[in-house]
């Protein structure tokens, strides 16, 4: 009786399990296959080589064979062919400042205190996981976030069960201001340093440090993070992005370089003034007004950043939707919105609204008149040899993917400069030696678009079918799995 028994419950766990393993066996029999992708115009912005009746080879994953059809000259035979109808095929694009397993802001109590909460939910990161993939973003890297769940996500995605692109990430943010689900703030050095080795050991490839913390706390992480062999990235404020270049670190992030210590003479002196109230958000326009780009301080920190390649993504888009709080339904329409998960979708307007409540018509007006400048920090460190990278800031890329690369553009980079950057610059910038070219051994991580990104960046919305690691998916297929992901109340 107890054989029976026993037989029985292995019975019943092959039968819960057996939906998992047969997309895992039908995974392994995509990847044993070679598939053909012939009849395209290859674009590939890492060389700006565009490449007419090209083909691509690809097995287990990788592509082992490209080049140009010529006449009288028959192409590699393969287990499948896909005629891409002379239609544009590029690599994937990766978003480097992505919040996949983040959930919407919102207040909870804590010892009977409300704080802000950034909690998520795995329904959340599976369905901005899909939808982000369905706009063409192959790979992605979490800059803060909780650490548990990223390392869920990365074990799904590995194994075939969700659907998304590859994820690097960071852990919770080192910050004073608490952030349920978001950040934590160790008292000591030893804190700090066990702090530390849990991320680790939960596969962060980061140590996040915030805006919040003092310069000797800034130290104290990069030479935490170093001792621990793992890299370190800031969103910093009062700490000058200069300071944080002398210490070493790797990674700077967001267009707020918002120091003080930036600024010379009576503009320095204003914007001080000015900062002493803590809540007035208006800092993140009015630094823009005081700097002055050919100052010694700023040329010093582009010259630095330079010479230690130190690694900057800008996310443009947060500037923007800080100073068009109230009017983000013209940017981004609600029709585009399908990105987010409903719980998002509703929150998402409130929060950056929020962040200038009590701005008025003539502080929105000065915050948009500084966009150029904002575009003009860009394009300084482009020229100054400063690395960028595409980034979104939000927990799905979407049409903020596109509107950072518009943005890129009107900052005054070239159409192949700007697509460098999303792909084969977002793979350098994750240290990944074999993502974001067409090149042969490389990952198969590509993308078919109707249109040529070329002529209009905007032919990313022609995008109709998105290879990653060699398994084709088409956009349609995509979408209609968010349908079974749409019913959660948090």
């Amino acid at each position: 009786m107890k054989t029976l028994h026993v037989k029985k419950s292995v019975a019943l766990c092959l039968m819960a399990l057996w939906p998992a393993l047969q997309a895992v066996a039908q995974a392994s029999v995509e990847q044993a296959q070679s598939v053909l992708y012939h009849n395209a115009t290859l674009l590939n912005p890492a060389t700006e080589q565009l490449v007419q009746d090209g083909w691509l080879l690809v097995k287990e994953g990788r592509i082992v064979q490209m080049g140009q059809q010529q006449a009288n000259t028959n192409l590699p035979e393969a287990s499948k062919t896909v005629d891409i109808n002379d239609q544009y095929l590029m690599p994937g694009l990766i978003d480097v400042h992505l919040h996949l397993t983040a959930g919407p802001h919102r207040a909870e109590m804590q010892d009977g205190k409300p704080v802000i909460s950034v909690k998520g939910h795995s329904e959340l990161t599976r369905y901005h996981a899909i939808s982000t993939l369905a706009t063409g973003v192959t790979t992605t890297f979490s800059p803060a976030g909780e650490p548990e769940a990223n390392a869920e996500y990365v074990a799904q995605q590995q194994a075939g069960n969700w659907p998304g692109p590859k994820l690097k990430y960071a852990g919770f943010v080192f910050e004073p201001t608490p952030v349920l689900g978001g950040s934590v703030y160790p008292k000591d050095e030893a804190s700090w340093r066990a702090e530390i080795a849990r991320q680790k050991q939960l596969g962060v490839h980061y140590i996040k440090l915030y805006a919040g913390l003092s310069k000797d706390e800034v130290a104290l992480g990069v030479r935490l993070a170093k001792e621990a062999g793992l890299k370190t990235l800031a969103h910093l404020d009062s700490v000058s992005w200069q300071y944080a270049a002398d210490l070493g670190i790797d990674m700077l992030t967001h267009a707020l370089p918002t120091s003080a210590e930036l600024l010379t003479g009576d503009a320095k002196q204003a914007y001080l003034v000015e900062r002493k109230n803590p809540y007035d958000s208006r800092y993140l326009y009015r630094w823009f007004d005081y700097v002055d780009y050919d100052s010694e301080p700023m040329q010093k920190l582009f010259s630095t950043l330079a010479r230690q390649q130190t690694r900057v993504d800008l996310t443009l888009v947060a500037n923007e939707l800080f100073y068009f709080g109230r009017d983000l339904n013209s940017l981004y329409p609600e029709e585009n919105m399908w990105v987010f998960h409903p719980e998002n979708r509703s929150r998402w307007r409130a929060f950056f609204a929020a962040l200038s409540y009590d701005w008025s018509k003539e502080d929105f007006a000065a915050a948009q008149r500084q966009m150029p400048k904002v575009k003009q920090l860009l394009k300084r460190l482009y020229d100054a040899g400063v690395p960028l990278a595409i980034g979104t800031d939000l927990s799905a890329s979407g049409p903020f993917y596109l509107r950072e690369l518009l943005l890129t553009q009107q900052a005054g980079l070239t159409h192949w400069q700007v697509l460098k950057l999303a792909t084969s610059g977002g793979a350098e910038h994750l240290g990944l030696t074999d993502h974001g070219q067409l090149k042969t051994g490389y990952v198969a991580d590509f993308i078919v678009l109707g249109a040529n990104p070329l002529q209009d960046l905007n032919a990313l919305n022609t995008l109709h079918t998105v290879v990653q690691q060699g398994k084709a998916w088409s956009v349609d297929e995509l979408k209609a799995q968010l349908s079974s992901l749409s019913n959660l109340k948090l």
